[in-house]
């Protein structure tokens, strides 16, 4: 007997039971803090319609001897018992079960759960990996094609009405999924979170939300991030920790972020999400790479541009040589506390000359606590080899160039394709190239990538006068193609 199918979306108030695998695993890596901060949001005027919890006068009378916490009279008892919690120390398994297994022990609402996972992600900013979209206008005939990625004019930007934006987005995806969807705006940080719960299909009813099944993609959650006056959208590419997500799982999240732009667009503007190239787990570096005003990617030396680091002018920057002679007659004081036997000259004079080479270079960013690390940076470099001196070098290296394609086309079938991999206008364009192309990759991966790059220069071991600028992440990108020293930039976006 088949099912007809549902389109409705999943109400804020619709219940999990306590026990529940998302509820368990959402709740039990919440601090103490963060589940006092909750339970007092869900009691609110505002969300109690979605977030009800067991009062006295809910009791049954054959629960009364099974309680272990004694149900409170009314919202105003309950609200005043967490702001207690809240004032004295305590473990977080005090305030976990309260929840579960008092205040809340008929269900968990689809409301509360989403708030918690979003309280996760701030609590923890590095605990998924983002890619940076970026929200630009189809051209049409009507209208001249203008460069989205040098100008700073927003008037191609949509308005963002939350409440037509969300009427949009469901009417694009209730014919191909159930979802319950909740979108915020995070008061402590400028950005608003999108969070939307997969369930199956317009086939699958409220109901079978409570049945536990071992499939991974039974039930997931994708999150999306718009920064404040920007026109970049970030999307996750993984769930929380610990949730497994399988292929259907990864093609639901792809419909999802191809309804956002079709959610924005309206008769006279349509929208597309095009890709920059720019992936990382830390919030704050997408907001200092993509976030409001930094389109232009004034990323490395020329952040001090961007974070007014001086006082004058931008325009007006002059260089000055101040300190220099202080420093000198500093240095030939003695005192307490200095060195009997001054340092070697040469020695302190070079290390000072590659510090103000690193400084130069790297500007104010690629600091190692700043908070905006990158994990990984890949490029692929496309410069020609030298060419060879006789004939029977050149049939040497154009067997090796067979036989590295060969390589390399085999590896790709093994696995997964690269974002590296070589297209086939690239191979055609090599193809045309005097001389012979390598297949040369390189990866730079770490806690912050470009902080170790400047430390690299400060110690000497990489030279930072002749360093390639993409090396200071002045191209604002986590993936490319490098060519002459430069991130190779297709359709006014650096990258691949």
């Amino acid at each position: 007997m088949a099912t007809a199918p549902d389109y409705k979306n999943i109400p804020h108030s619709h219940r999990l039971p306590v026990n529940h695998r998302e509820v368990q695993r959402t709740f039990t890596k919440l601090s103490r803090q963060s589940l006092v901060s909750l339970a007092l949001q869900w009691l609110s005027k505002k969300n109690r319609d979605f977030c009800k919890p067991y009062l006295l006068g809910d009791r049954i009378q054959d629960e009364a001897e099974e309680e272990i916490y004694e149900p409170a009279q009314s919202y105003e008892v309950l609200q005043e018992t967490y702001k207690q919690l809240a004032a004295r120390k305590g473990g977080r398994r005090e305030v976990l079960d309260r929840i579960l297994e008092g205040d809340w022990r008929h269900g968990i609402s689809m409301y509360q759960l989403a708030t918690s996972e979003i309280q996760y992600l701030l609590d923890h900013p590095n605990a998924l990996r983002w890619t940076a979209k970026r929200l630009t206008k189809i051209p049409s005939a009507r209208s001249p094609v203008t460069d989205m990625e040098v100008t700073n004019d927003s008037d191609h930007l949509p308005r963002f009405q939350a409440q037509t934006f969300m009427s949009n987005l469901a009417r694009e995806l209730t014919p191909l999924m159930k979802a319950h969807y909740l979108m915020t705006r995070i008061k402590t940080s400028p950005i608003t979170i999108l969070r939307v719960y997969i369930h199956d299909s317009p086939y699958s009813n409220e109901a079978s939300l409570t049945v536990e099944s071992s499939s991974t993609d039974s039930a997931k959650a994708v999150f999306f991030v718009w920064p404040n006056g920007s026109p970049f959208v970030y999307s996750s590419l993984a769930t929380l920790t610990g949730q497994v997500v399988g292929d259907e799982g990864r093609h639901l999240r792809d419909v999802v972020q191809q309804a956002i732009p079709k959610a924005f667009s309206r008769p006279s503007a349509r929208y597309q999400l095009t890709s920059t190239n720019f992936t990382t787990k830390s919030l704050d570096a997408l907001l200092t790479y993509r976030g409001p005003g930094k389109s232009n990617a004034a990323a490395g030396g020329w952040s001090i541009f961007q974070d007014h680091s001086f006082s004058q002018n931008a325009l007006d920057f002059i260089t000055t040589q101040k300190g220099d002679g202080q420093e000198k007659n500093a240095g030939d004081k003695t005192g307490p506390g200095r060195p009997k036997r001054p340092l070697d000259g040469k020695e302190s004079s070079e290390a000072k000359r590659r510090k103000e080479i690193a400084a130069g270079r790297f500007g104010s960013s690629a600091q190692p606590d700043d908070g905006q690390g990158l994990e990984r940076v890949e490029v692929r470099i496309d410069d020609p080899f030298p060419s060879p001196v006789s004939g029977s070098t050149a049939t040497q290296v154009d067997g090796e160039t067979s036989n590295l394609d060969a390589q390399t086309s085999h590896q790709a079938r093994r696995g997964r394709p690269s974002l590296l991999d070589r297209t086939a206008e690239d191979l055609e364009e090599i193809r045309s190239e005097e001389g012979w192309v390598p297949n040369v990759r390189v990866t730079f991966q770490g806690t912050h990538v470009f902080a170790g790059i400047r430390q690299l220069v400060e110690e000497g071991i990489v030279d930072g006068e002749k360093m390639p600028g993409w090396m200071t992440g002045e191209a604002g990108v986590t993936i490319g193609s490098v060519k002459d020293g430069r991130i190779r930039s297709k359709g006014g976006v650096p990258g691949v």
